[in-house]
C-alpha cells in the first residue's frame, strides 16, 4: 500500500542520489561532505545504477508467479519470501539465501528488494564434509541493505 510505496520511492531516490555522489564527474566540492552522506546512507547499496536511475513509477505487488513458483514478500507469507538466488545472476558462484522484502515492477519487468542471510562464523558447517549435498548453515541476521535482483536469478525457494 501507501507504506510500501514510501519506501521503495525513499529507496530509488537514495540509491539515484549514491550513483551521482560516486562518479567521477560530480563537482568537488560535494567531495568534502561525501563521507557525511556515506555515514547515514549504506555504503553498500546494490542496485545496478543504470536500472534504478531509469526508474520513474513502479507497481508494488504482495505476489508473482514465475515460471510455476508464488514469490510473496516476507510479509504476506514468509515461506514464499525465502529464495535461494545467484548474486548478480553469476552461475559461476554458490546460491545465496534471501528473503524478498518487496516485489515492485517497472517498465523493465519485475524485480525483487531483498535482504540477504549473512555467513555464519560461530560455528563450522557441518555440511562442507559433504560436497554432493547441497546444503549450508547461515546466520539467522539478515543484511541491513536491499539488494535489487531480477526472478531469473532465482534457483528455488529453501526452507528454515
Amino acid at each position: 500500500g501507501q507504506q510500501e510505496s514510501t519506501l521503495l520511492w525513499s529507496y530509488i531516490k537514495a540509491a539515484k542520489l549514491k550513483y551521482w555522489l560516486n562518479r567521477p564527474s560530480y563537482p568537488p566540492v560535494f567531495r568534502e561532505v561525501k563521507w557525511l552522506f556515506d555515514r547515514f546512507v549504506s555504503p553498500s547499496i546494490n542496485a545496478n545504477p543504470s536500472d534504478v536511475s531509469e526508474v520513474q513509477q513502479a507497481v508494488l505487488h504482495t505476489y508473482i508467479l514465475h515460471e510455476g513458483s508464488i514469490y510473496t514478500h516476507d510479509s504476506t507469507h514468509v515461506g514464499n519470501s525465502l529464495i535461494l538466488y545467484y548474486p548478480g545472476s553469476l552461475r559461476s558462484v554458490e546460491p545465496t539465501p534471501g528473503t524478498i522484502k518487496y516485489i515492485f515492477e517497472t517498465e523493465q519487468g519485475v524485480c525483487f528488494a531483498i535482504r540477504h542471510y549473512l555467513p555464519l562464523h560461530s560455528h563450522s558447517d557441518p555440511f562442507r564434509h559433504y560436497p554432493q549435498f547441497l546444503a549450508h548453515l547461515f546466520s539467522s541476521a539478515l543484511a541491513e541493505h536491499l539488494t535489487i535482483i531480477m526472478p531469473e536469478w532465482v534457483v528455488s525457494h529453501f526452507a528454515w
